[in-house]
């Protein structure tokens, strides 16, 4: 179906969309702890305020899809935060369901502004409204619900009953149109009163209301201040009826008080916990601007054009202070060298803009596990840590598809079934910890769990069978170079195909997704006790350190965190294995090849240093010609024409002018991985 949204309403709209992501995002999250602690209210009411916030937008937008289905789960959810429903299992299940059409409708909005038809949902409309009816709910929990009613009898009929006494005095000066929205919604605030005045169809809304209670709010004024409840006595004795303010209730002994506060509807019961909850999502929510991540990409190029004149400006005072000495070429240093410490401290600032917590990714692990482990029949712990840890924007939307595929194997090949775990003598539930924290410039995350691990001899004897490697290569080969295998192509272990893990792709592209952020691979394992995969990866991709190097007199930079160190080139310690170069760097045989080789250019005699780099688990020395020192670079992309070259991560301008093309060290040695032992 399609949606036209007015011009006047775009803005709006975007701006739901975000916030209806945010919104379902959360509600994932929620449900599965909801799982987890039944009874929790505030989460409870949390559900609840998510889908009456998303109706409530979708309302406005006329998109009646997303209302009709969030309007159904809200229903659900005022049920339970009334005690008169408790989800059980199978029904989350359901809920779960709506969670993913609401996704999908909120998908098509993004993609092509169209939603489902209505007759689209009625299946699962369907479903929602068998919970609502009761049907399928757990024995369990309708003997909870009926005892709870029959407890509840005698009290609701008294809260009917003060109900029934208590009416409403307004002040004079409380507009008509607000003294009927209070009326009919006694139990909202006024931010409430505004939801609803939303969820009205158009031609019904009091338009006029609107900036008085957006003032109201704004003076920070409550409902209370606007009306005095009175209650009505009777004098059964006497027939008459006596009328007291409600001021008088504070003087009543702390018992009536609590009494009185239970006559309100169960809505009510949990207010002063949602009160608090409400008004620290409100404080939080007004600290935080939304700014379109094209601005901050635009900052981060002026930025990037600082960096580079920065560069160039101190270059020119170091040839200066060469030919000229001078007490004004000495203010002029000191003034760049200031310049230096601000534009670095406005780089931070603009880096940190594009920052965003891995909890964005995260968040989505407890929901994926809960459904792949019902799926195969086995118990998992899911333990996540450092969901705080914040890095680059633009390197987090390209690890979901790779995490999620790091997970799925854990719970598919690496996790036993509770029975073979029993066997084992292990804990029937297995853990999955999935983890992340800074160190230096670098994030690193990982993936473990207490599986049945790597069996090194089974990938060896695969990757014979494949051509991967020859007999006499696996039997010189490290356990570390065999896990590595699994990274290859095509690789895999399973014996047999599920839906689950796929048909042998899916680490090669997690392999070339790490690789082409410039991040590395490691994994570790034990058979019998567990995997665990550490993903480093820099924190941002626009701005960073490289080695500026040369060789037959081109300038290239290579990253520094690809760098573990840097040595005199020493002929006597250079020897010939076969076809290939070696170094023998403190008792260790390390690969070696010119920079020139690899780059395909002509050949150079004139070999000063070694460049030790770290290429999956191997180091790999490469020999260049010269060293022009650590340079601070912005990355420049290469034009779609140019942007797959293999080696070639992007290109930058030195200090001078000159263009300088930046080394991708693990596309560069991609080629000779299955000439040194199959892996690197």
């Amino acid at each position: 179906m399609k949606i036209n949204i007015p011009p006047d309403m775009q803005e709006i709209f975007e701006e739901f969309l975000v916030e209806a992501s945010e919104i379902l995002d959360n509600l994932d999250q929620d449900l599965i702890d909801l799982e987890n602690s039944p009874e929790d209210s505030d989460l409870i009411n949390r559900i609840f305020r998510g889908m009456h916030t998303l109706k409530g937008g979708a309302g406005f937008l006329n998109l009646t899809t997303i209302v009709e289905l969030a309007h159904r789960m809200e229903d659900i959810f005022n049920k339970v935060r009334n005690g008169e429903l408790k989800i059980t299992s199978d029904q989350l299940d359901i809920l779960f369901e709506g969670l993913d059409r609401l996704k999908e409708a909120l998908d098509m909005l993004k993609e092509e502004t169209e939603i489902p038809d209505p007759e689209d949902i009625d299946d699962i409309l369907k479903k929602l409204d068998s919970i609502l009816e009761g049907d399928g709910t757990a024995n369990s929990s309708q003997e909870s619900v009926s005892e709870s009613s029959e407890n509840s009898e005698d009290t609701n009929s008294e809260n009917e009953e003060k109900a029934q006494n208590k009416k409403i005095k307004f002040k004079a000066d409380v507009p008509e149109e607000l003294r009927k929205l209070i009326e009919k919604y006694p139990d909202k605030d006024l931010a409430g009163l505004l939801e609803e005045i939303i969820l009205m169809p158009p031609e019904e809304r009091p338009m006029d209301i609107i900036p008085v209670i957006e003032k109201l709010i704004e003076e920070g004024k409550e409902i209370k201040d606007l009306i005095e409840v009175e209650e009505e006595k009777t004098d059964f004795g006497s027939g008459k009826v006596e009328t007291t303010k409600s001021e008088s209730l504070q003087n009543k002994p702390q018992q009536d008080t609590q009494e009185v506060s239970t006559t309100k509807t169960s809505k009510e019961q949990t207010s002063k916990s949602q009160a608090k909850s409400v008004s620290k999502e409100k404080k939080k929510s007004s600290d935080v601007i939304r700014i379109d991540v094209e601005r901050i990409e635009n900052l981060m190029n002026l930025v990037g054009e600082i960096v580079l004149d920065r560069n160039r400006i101190m270059r020119l005072i170091s040839q200066l202070e060469k030919e000229v000495r001078s007490e004004t070429i000495e203010q002029l240093n000191e003034t760049v060298i200031s310049m230096d410490r601000t534009v670095s401290d406005l780089q931070v600032a603009v880096m940190k803009l594009r920052m965003q917590p891995i909890k964005k990714i995260f968040s989505k692990f407890p929901r994926i596990v809960r459904d792949l482990s019902k799926k195969l029949g086995k118990k998992v712990n899911l333990v996540i840590e450092g969901e705080d840890t914040e890095l680059d924007k633009s390197i987090l939307d390209k690890l979901e598809d790779p995490l999620i595929h790091l997970v799925r194997n854990s719970l598919d090949h690496g996790l036993e079934t509770p029975e073979e775990r029993v066997m084992m003598g292990k804990p029937e539930v297995g853990t999955i910890k999935l983890f992340a924290y800074h160190e230096g410039d670098h994030i690193i995350i990982g993936i473990s769990d207490d599986g049945r691990g790597i069996n090194v001899e089974k990938v060896k004897q695969k990757a014979i069978e494949k051509g991967l490697i020859t007999p006499d290569q696996a039997r010189q080969m490290s356990d570390k170079d065999a896990y590595s295998l699994i990274l290859m192509p095509g690789f895999s272990t399973k014996d047999q195909v599920t839906e689950l893990s796929g048909r042998g792709v899916g680490m090669d592209v997690v392999a070339s997704v790490i690789y082409s952020l410039r991040g590395t691979i490691e994994i570790d394992s034990e058979e019998g006790k567990g995997t665990t995969i550490i993903l480093k990866l820099p924190l941002t991709v626009a701005i960073i350190r490289t080695l500026i190097i040369g060789v037959n007199n081109q300038i290239f930079s290579i990253p520094l965190h690809a760098i573990i160190e840097i040595v005199k080139y020493e002929e006597d310690k250079v020897k010939s294995v076969g076809r290939f170069k070696s170094l023998v760097l403190r008792d260790e045989v390390l690969p070696l090849f010119s920079l020139n080789e690899l780059l395909g250019i002509e050949e150079s005699e004139d070999k000063k240093f070694v460049v030790v780099v770290k290429v999956g688990e191997k180091f790999i020395a490469v020999a260049v010609d010269k060293l022009y020192g650590e340079e601070e670079i912005v990355i420049k992309s290469m034009g779609e024409l140019l942007e797959d070259v293999p080696g070639i991560a992007g290109a930058t301008i030195a200090g001078d002018g000159r263009v300088i093309l930046i080394l991708d060290i693990n596309s560069l040695l991609s080629d000779i991985k299955k000439q040194l032992l199959g892996v690197l």
